[in-house]
């Protein structure tokens, strides 16, 4: 059985980027009441290995296409 994932994302110039996101006017049908301001996170990955120390590796998810998009596509670009 699957888990619903959210993800709440404040950055450091943007504010809350999650602000919103799971809205009926951001994501349609989708949204979740008592979630707005959070992303709904379709698939989560992640990385670590331990040889002698922990080395945590990136973290990887799929969402939906919200109003968080533009948002996170800019502060990727300004890092």
């Amino acid at each position: 059985m699957e888990n619903m994932i959210y993800v709440t994302i404040k950055g450091e110039n943007q504010g809350l980027i999650s602000q919103g996101c799971s809205t009926l006017d951001s994501i349609g049908n989708r949204y979740q009441n008592g979630f707005e301001n959070k992303i709904m996170v379709l698939q989560f990955n992640h990385g670590l290995t331990v040889a002698q120390h922990v080395n945590y590796q990136q973290v990887n998810f799929i969402k939906l296409l919200d109003k968080s998009s533009p948002l996170l596509m800019i502060a990727d670009a300004n890092t």
